[in-house]
């Protein structure tokens, strides 16, 4: 103890600036004027400051903060600059609908790229809180793709503006709130915001085939290092709402990202009321604010994973209802906190869950399924969405809910051609028709087709195909035919203004959409009549009716065999491999540029099918199905398929046939364009190979 005062008597050192940041030692001596830099400053080339008093983590108000920063912007309004100047999302004809409420002025708080002040010139590189006048965005690279100040910042204001109002994943009480700390909290997280900004970003859309190759490597590093996984999850969320642009399905991470995901998510207990403290090695603060955010990223999480299942065709695995299991109070303190909308797109998709696990446990793969526990099934689910219809916060709302029912009851498929429920399938004809006429109004109002989810894309396509098959059916002469067709020709049109690249799955949908509509021959099964109300693919849930779709213009415009049992193709039946089949479409010209005409004016009348104007006598619908829910049997709804469809399709031979993807059923390959000759099979046809030549 005797150095003791000697030791308080001594002025504690004072670090410069650079090491004070990384809260690392330092050895400048600051009692020299000038000082000498230190050896960790002289060693990395920075400047070595020392600022004259202590300013360690103080903190300024709102009202200092954006005080401070109209300073900034009047400072460089008069140096001729102007940091005030937001980018277009591609015009000013956005729908007001689609803006955020968010005053995006806090992620400019610096000059732009190229404008240089006095100002800017004394700032530090590093930067502070929100509004701070140490903002300025700096340029980054991505494995060696380097993109500027300006397209960040172009890239930020699309997305919070336009994508990020539909899944409010972010927490700005707790978020970052610059390009710049974004970054420095997770490079993953960065980079999945520009790149999502950057689907609309008509000043250099090399950005958006750039980033798309390189950020799922980045993704698989950033879930590695767990060092920040809530950002990881935020940017996995993203990435599954609004998927990566590719030509092919058989590229596509989205369902493999979205259930490491929630896998993450339960990993650090999002999934459970709290601040997750029984998943944490050190004792945590309860934080109401935390546990609000937590809940609602467990909200996202749920919402996304069922969206991303039922767009697969694949049974939802995430447990969606262990959040709200425990103590009544504490889960009524905790939805008074979060947003209406969340919490009605929450009950959305538990609906939607529980209907498609119900639904998978049935035996949806045999034609002779129990019809009286399908259309129990069916009336008990779409009477649930009806009934959470009067409580859609908004009309964008209400459509997801019309896109949920199409799910639903797209199971009347499932039932035989010769007993189906004709008074459900005309309404679901109409809801069809209403769906699609809502999404091309929304679409030419503003840009819901540039931002709509992924879910609702697939969707919308599948509503297309059950026009199509409905209008080729038996009950074509009691619909709306014309209704149907512009319908129809809507949704086509959806899938081609959503295409992010040239020739990417929305575009070849689109060209699929179109031929389709134009077959005489699509439905037919040798020499028998059409029958389109039947399903031959039967294991990819309520979107079997779309990859069913696929395999019908494979027939005809691939002329490949049909791989089901007990059916026969279109090809020559001479048993050759697909591998060595190289079809032509004689007489018919690729159809690229089908959609530039009306509708009315892409197919001529000879060309539609007889079966548009069916006789009567063949419309005869059973009443006792018409009008009677019966009650599920309970000997049916068995467990002992559960699962049997949902393994790996992966080198599997025997499974093949029940997992057909885009690349199988619209004959994609991995070109940059449409081929201009005849469509070449798939290598290795459709035995045991040919699934894994696509590796």
């Amino acid at each position: 103890m005797i150095g003791m005062p000697d030791l308080m008597a001594t002025p504690r050192r004072k670090a410069c600036v650079e090491c004070r940041q990384q809260k690392i030692r330092c050895d400048v001596e600051q009692h020299k004027t000038p000082h000498d830099p230190c050896n960790r400053c002289k060693k990395m080339n920075l400047e070595c400051r020392i600022l004259p008093t202590s300013t360690r983590n103080l903190r300024q108000t709102k009202a200092e903060m954006r005080r401070e920063l109209e300073e900034l912007r009047w400072n460089m309004r008069q140096a001729g600059g102007s940091a005030t100047a937001t980018p277009g999302a591609g015009g000013d004809g956005q729908s007001s609908a689609f803006q955020s409420p968010i005053d995006m002025s806090s992620y400019h708080s610096g000059p732009r790229s190229g404008e240089v002040t006095d100002a800017s010139q004394s700032l530090s590189p590093v930067p502070v809180g929100y509004g701070g006048g140490q903002g300025m965005t700096a340029t980054r690279a991505l494995d060696g793709y380097v993109v500027d100040a300006k397209r960040i910042d172009d890239c930020f204001s699309l997305f919070f503006t336009q994508y990020h109002p539909l899944l409010p994943v972010l927490d700005f009480s707790l978020s970052p709130q610059t390009p710049n700390e974004y970054y420095e909290l997770s490079p993953f997280l960065f980079w999945t915001i520009i790149v999502t900004g950057s689907r609309q970003y008509s000043s250099d859309p090399t950005i958006l085939d750039r980033i798309s190759a390189l950020i799922i490597p980045l993704a698989f590093s950033s879930m590695a290092l767990r060092s920040t996984p809530i950002p990881v999850i935020q940017g996995l969320l993203i990435l599954c709402t609004w998927r990566l642009p590719t030509n092919s399905m058989y590229k596509d991470m989205t369902h493999m990202l979205c259930g490491a995901a929630v896998h993450l998510a339960t990993q650090i207990g999002l999934h459970v009321d709290g601040v997750g403290q029984d998943f944490a090695r050190m004792p945590l603060k309860k934080d109401q604010d935390q546990k609000i955010f937590r809940a609602r990223i467990w909200m996202h999480c749920v919402n996304v994973s069922i969206r991303t299942s039922c767009a697969e065709g694949i049974p939802p695995l995430v447990i969606a209802d262990t959040f709200f299991d425990g103590d009544e109070k504490e889960r009524e303190d905790t939805l008074a906190h979060l947003p209406i909308d969340v919490q009605f797109h929450h009950k959305l998709h538990i609906v939607l869950h529980k209907a498609m696990a119900a639904m998978a446990r049935t035996n949806l793969k045999s034609v002779n399924t129990d019809l009286g526990v399908l259309r129990s099934l069916i009336g008990i689910f779409d009477s649930q969405l009806l009934t959470l219809a009067a409580s859609s916060p908004s009309e964008l709302d209400t459509f997801h809910l019309s896109c949920a029912r199409i799910h639903i009851l797209a199971f009347h498929f499932f039932a035989p051609p010769t007993h189906q429920d004709f008074e459900s399938l005309s309404r679901l004809y109409s809801l069809c028709i209403s769906v699609l006429q809502m999404s091309n109004t929304m679409a030419h109002q503003g840009s819901f087709a540039l931002v709509s989810q992924s879910f609702v894309d697939r969707t919308v396509s599948l509503a297309g195909f059950i026009i199509l098959k409905l209008v080729r059916s038996p009950l074509a002469s009691h619909l709306d035919l014309a209704a149907g067709e512009a319908a129809y020709f809507h949704a086509a049109h959806f899938s081609r203004s959503i295409s992010m690249q040239s020739n990417d799955l929305a575009a070849r949908v689109e060209s699929i959409m179109t031929s389709l509509w134009g077959s005489s021959k699509v439905f037919r099964r040798k020499e028998r009549h059409p029958e389109s109300l039947g399903l031959r693919l039967r294991t990819r849930l309520s979107m079997s009716l779309s990859f069913d779709m696929f395999w019908y213009w494979r027939e005809e415009f691939g002329h490949m065999k049909n791989p089901y049992n007990g059916e026969e193709g279109n090809g020559s039946g001479s048993g050759q491999s697909n591998a060595h089949t190289r079809p032509g479409t004689p007489g018919r010209s690729f159809p690229s540029q089908a959609l530039s005409q009306p509708p009315h004016q892409q197919i001529p009348q000879q060309t539609l099918p007889s079966s548009t104007h069916p006789q009567t006598s063949k419309f005869d619908p059973n009443p006792a199905l018409m009008g009677h829910m019966p009650m599920p049997n309970a000997t049916a709804m068995n467990f002992d398929t559960w699962g049997e469809n949902t393994g790996s399709d992966y080198g599997a031979a025997p499974m093949l046939d029940q997992f057909p993807d885009y690349d199988w059923a619209a004959s994609f390959d991995f070109a940059n364009e449409w081929p201009q000759v005849p469509i070449q099979g798939i290598e290795g046809g459709l035995g045991g190979a040919g699934y894994n030549s696509f590796g």
